[in-house]
């Protein structure tokens, strides 16, 4: 605490040095100087004393004119800055600061349905398309099934895993330290979806994307003791973020990310915009010592991969279309009973990779994709699962239960069709 008889004498110790000096008419410079002199010097001794409290002793400064002009002028500085700073930041001041980042660091706390406990990642950004991922797995030894192993039996191994999502083509490459392992990786993606497959594998272009959208204010809180102002960007269906910043500087605090379909959130924390990131963190060529596996992943989708992914969705759910071609927590959960080789899982991966090039690059291009299979049998023949229409063709494809495809002039109109909504 303060001492109020303390807080009293501040502005007193400004006026013995005035009465000190040799006072003209006016103020000698050196008056004026060893004036202020006596108030930074008391600002030091405490720099809590309120602006109310100045405010209280101001009957003194009646006596002495001329300091009574110097430490007006103080406090109307002091009190142009507390108004200033009450204000707090706006939204297009955060907006900026994001916008501009050419690098960025952050963690991210990844919170999904069917994962045993949140993942932790470690990130960092450069622009204009470089990413690194830092991730420490837990896992039971190789030497017997997860399921037999006590929790104080699993080891811990850190993933490292870099990605170049500039154009025209994406690369990356995961690296696992401890069993000197690297897989290198190629995507093969269609123009008009690899704009928007760089965006979502860059967090730091979702943040600048969110930012430049419409927002709502959420108003203020506290977080880890530090107040922070928050803007809510983009609306349910689609990802929303909420974006915590600092109510004094607007440097962003924590970022609350839903994810698609409700699978899980990501929150963002440890924020440091434009860090100096030396070029070896983005470093793609495999270390020495390092066996290499490569792999690719293609996602120039036809219509035999559309009707062959959409198969694998109803197969692997016993035979009853899902209620989205995408890995929903409740598929998850399903497909974790399903007992399947290491060759259905990459088969099954690929393939929902290419339903969800061929309905993306199909809206982007300006047409028409409906999935309506929620609850339809597989081997269905009369009951269609879903339709598409390019944007100048003349005729829909309709794909019915059984997977047979035919053309129609109009599509379907199943009370429970829906439009179909870009996976983000």
């Amino acid at each position: 605490m303060v001492d109020n008889h303390y807080q009293s004498d501040i502005v007193d110790e400004a006026f013995d040095a005035l009465r000190r000096s040799q006072t003209h008419e006016g103020p000698s410079s050196q008056a004026m100087e060893q004036t202020l002199q006596a108030v930074r010097q008391a600002r030091l001794k405490s720099n809590r004393i309120s602006l109310v409290e100045r405010i209280k002793n101001m009957n003194k400064l009646t006596k002495y004119p001329i300091a009574a002009a110097i430490v007006l002028a103080v406090l109307a500085g002091a009190a142009y800055l507390f108004v200033s700073h009450s204000a707090g930041v706006a939204f297009a001041d955060v907006k900026q600061q994001i916008e501009q980042a050419q690098t960025m660091t952050l963690t991210a706390t990844v919170d999904m349905k069917g994962l045993p406990k949140p993942m932790v990642w470690k990130m960092y950004f450069k622009s204009p398309g470089l990413m690194r991922q830092e991730i420490t797995l837990e896992e039971p030894p190789a030497t017997a099934p997860a399921a037999t192993q006590p929790m104080t039996a699993m080891r811990t191994q850190k993933v490292i895993s870099i990605v170049d999502v500039d154009m025209p083509k994406m690369k990356g490459i995961t690296l696992i330290p401890a069993q000197k392992k690297a897989m290198v990786t190629e995507y093969n993606i269609p123009p008009e979806m690899l704009a928007q497959a760089a965006e979502r594998q860059n967090l730091l272009e979702v943040l600048k994307k969110a930012v430049a959208g419409e927002h709502e204010d959420l108003g203020a809180k506290t977080i880890a003791g530090r107040k922070v102002k928050g803007y809510r960007c983009g609306k349910p269906p689609v990802t929303t973020m909420d974006i915590w910043v600092d109510a004094s500087t607007g440097d962003p605090v924590q970022v609350d990310q839903t994810l698609p379909n409700d699978t899980g959130t990501i929150i963002m924390t440890d924020f440091v915009v434009n860090p100096k990131l030396d070029d070896s963190l983005f470093d793609m060529s495999v270390p020495e010592g390092y066996a290499v596996e490569k792999q690719s992943f293609d996602f120039m989708a036809t219509e035999e991969d559309l009707i062959k992914g959409v198969g694998l969705f109803g197969k692997y759910r016993a035979g009853v279309f899902p209620k989205a071609l995408m890995l929903t927590p409740e598929l998850f959960e399903e497909l974790k009973k399903v007992k399947m080789s290491e060759a259905q899982t990459k088969e099954f991966t690929m393939l929902m990779g290419k339903v969800m090039a061929f309905q993306i690059t199909t809206m982007n291009a300006g047409g028409e994709f409906v999935y309506a299979g929620e609850g339809v049998k597989l081997g269905d023949k009369a009951t269609p699962v879903l339709w598409y229409k390019a944007k100048d063709a003349k005729a829909y494809r309709v794909i019915y239960g059984d997977l047979h495809a035919e053309d129609a002039e109009t599509a379907p109109k199943p009370p429970a069709s829906q439009p179909a909504t870009q996976p983000r």
